[in-house]
């Protein structure tokens, strides 16, 4: 994950999914956010359109801050 990540394959929610042990269906249960909706954004273009309210909520449910969860950092 953190390979496609930084080949711009994927955004850092995939990382972080993964570090995390979840998957979509998960994440979208802790968030709120629809499946699909999850499944976009995992998308790096569209990832980077988010904003900072969005990111905070995958933030919350990661244990990270917004800027670790941009910048794919782990506490």
């Amino acid at each position: 994950a953190k390979e496609k990540v930084l080949r711009k394959e994927a955004s850092p929610l995939l990382y972080f999914m993964e570090l995390k042990l979840m998957d979509i269906k998960v994440v979208a249960a802790y968030t709120g956010f629809w499946t699909w909706q999850i499944r976009r954004h995992l998308h790096p273009v569209i990832f980077q359109k988010l904003s900072d309210r969005r990111l905070q909520r995958y933030a919350e449910v990661f244990e990270v801050s917004v800027n670790d969860l941009k910048s794919m950092i782990q506490e």
